[in-house]
């Protein structure tokens, strides 16, 4: 039984993970990450709408850069892109 319920976690963890060809939102400067199910943040899609929300805060790009990338108080890239919108992390 043990076993069955093993196999059974496992099955259920491959389909849901994400394609591991695809690489994960925020590693392309074109890249714009959803929010997490249910932020309020989620509803901008754009940084210009996502910084005229004060609740809202950006998302960092994950990507390579030839320079560190440094952010404002609200996590909004000064000198690299900003890849998502979310509420402040808690």
């Amino acid at each position: 039984m043990r076993t069955i319920h093993a196999l059974l976690l496992f099955v259920a963890a491959c389909g849901s993970s994400p394609d591991p060809n695809e690489p994960p939102c925020g590693t392309s400067p074109t890249d714009w990450c959803a929010a997490p199910p249910g932020d309020p943040c989620g509803q901008h899609k754009n940084v210009t709408s996502c910084k005229a929300d004060v609740r809202c805060f950006g998302m960092p790009y994950l990507g390579e850069s030839v320079v560190r990338c440094e952010f404002d108080e609200r996590g909004f890239g000064t000198n690299c892109p900003t890849v998502g919108c979310k509420s402040p992390p808690k």
